[in-house]
């Protein structure tokens, strides 16, 4: 089987999958550079290795390339009984690391600097619910919709159509910025040109982190907010809570201060 045509083939089974239209990209973008290097289909653990091998990737991305071919040959193992070297193909390795995020004041730092109003926008949204870039450039003013509880906005995202809340600072900044017709690439130049103006490190996926990190509220409802398909995702962001809270702990603790002018107290 060639490889184009087997990719073409799995696309359609992910769309009659009715996957999101992120997802369906996600895989389109991976499956695309895959088949510009082999015409044939693969067969073998070793040439796998060898096109993972060859990406000139982070450890992240590398994953998601293994990630998306172990699914692709899942599907034309099931479906056409074709022969899959993915069970013979090791996962690549991914350094563990915690999110990077805002502290209070920094967030208060970048808000206060004078962005553009698009840009300020796309700030406030990203900061109040945590959505991921993409997410935003979805957006649209008939997203935006008011309930007896509060605004909320419908966001088309890479687990689907999702309601979160948003506060109305966030609403009526909305209403100014939408809709942001601009690449994903240039979205995210943008926002880290926001944040170097103010004089803060981050970058537009830093606020979907802080996001998460800040949040003190139930898991479930961070994991509905932040769309994750696994609560074990969502549950990384308590994990860094906690180590946040030590640190805060071990730095500000009147104990400390004490111990400190008093060495010989206890």
């Amino acid at each position: 089987m060639k490889t184009q045509e087997a990719v073409a083939r799995f696309l359609l089974s992910r769309q009659a999958k009715h996957l999101s239209p992120l997802a369906i990209k996600w895989y389109e973008c991976i499956l695309g550079i895959f088949k510009k290097n082999y015409k044939k289909l693969p067969r073998k653990p070793e040439q796998i290795e060898g096109f993972l091998a060859s990406l000139k990737v982070g450890d992240e991305r590398r994953h998601g390339y293994y990630r998306a071919l172990r699914c692709f040959y899942n599907f034309l193992a099931k479906r056409y009984h074709v022969r899959n070297p993915m069970p013979g193909v090791e996962a690549p390795q991914r350094k563990d690391k915690d999110p990077s995020f805002l502290t209070p004041d920094r967030i208060n730092r970048l808000l206060a600097y004078p962005h553009a109003p698009k840009i300020k926008a796309a700030i406030i949204f990203l900061i109040d619910t945590g959505a991921r870039p993409c997410e935003l450039l979805n957006l649209r003013i008939e997203n935006l919709e008011e309930t007896p509880w509060g605004f909320v906005a419908r966001i088309n995202g890479k687990t689907g159509m999702r309601l979160v809340p948003i506060s109305y600072e966030t609403y009526h900044a909305l209403m100014v910025g939408l809709p942001f017709n601009y690449s994903i690439w240039w979205l995210g130049k943008l926002i880290s040109r926001a944040f170097k103006n103010a004089g803060v490190k981050g970058s537009s996926l830093t606020l979907r982190h802080t996001f998460g990190t800040l949040w003190e509220g139930d898991e479930l409802v961070l994991q509905r907010i932040m769309g994750h398909r696994e609560l074990s995702t969502t549950k990384i962001y308590r994990h860094l809570r906690m180590k946040v809270l030590c640190t805060q702990h071990q730095q500000f603790s009147p104990l400390k201060m004490v111990l400190s002018s008093s060495k010989n107290m206890l």
